[in-house]
């Protein structure tokens, strides 16, 4: 086991709502919007197959609903992480030496501008072709070293980014489970 390489999956939470601008940051929902893309990437991981052995979950409530639109197998461990939100690139790094050798694949929800970081710094500054990197509801996917618990700058390898705009299936609330 200790010889595998790691795949750790990112996904940045839906795109939120701010029709209420006095709500705190944390409380915030994900939109109409959101939903909808949401509920693409869910429909994409069941179309690939890809899915995680573990999910580490933002407290934020748009990282919340997010996580229950991907309609993940019930065998899949999901813990909350509280150190997941609004994390700079240290402490991301923190929490990824805390995951278990026995896992393979990880996924994280959370949040930006910690994702982009962490991405930037495991793989280096990938190409871009004007979009921005991890919009909201996007899937980033790399290839890590045998461990989590000694990350270094370049130990990764970006695989692919998943936008919904980049997914032709149209999703529609129906489709989506419910908040």
């Amino acid at each position: 086991m200790a010889n595998k390489l790691r795949e750790l999956l990112l996904l940045r939470h839906a795109k939120s709502d701010w029709k209420k601008p006095d709500t705190a940051d944390i409380d915030r929902p994900i939109s109409d919007k959101g939903k909808k893309a949401a509920c693409k990437i869910a429909h994409w991981f069941g179309e690939q197959n890809i899915w995680p052995d573990l999910v580490w979950v933002s407290p934020a409530k748009r990282a919340q609903q997010t996580l229950k639109r991907l309609n993940l197998p019930k065998d899949i461990p999901v813990e909350t992480q509280d150190a997941l939100y609004m994390a700079d690139r240290t402490q991301l790094l923190a929490l990824l030496a805390k995951i278990p050798d026995g896992f393979e694949r990880v996924l994280l929800i959370g949040h930006n501008p910690g994702f982009e970081d962490l991405i930037h710094f495991l793989i280096g500054d990938p190409k871009e072709d004007g979009t921005k990197l991890l919009p909201t509801a996007a899937l980033a996917q790399m290839v890590l070293g045998h461990n989590w618990q000694h990350l270094s700058a370049g130990d990764g390898r970006l695989s692919h980014i998943t936008r919904p705009k980049d997914i032709a299936r149209p999703c529609k609330e129906k489709d989506a489970p419910a908040s």
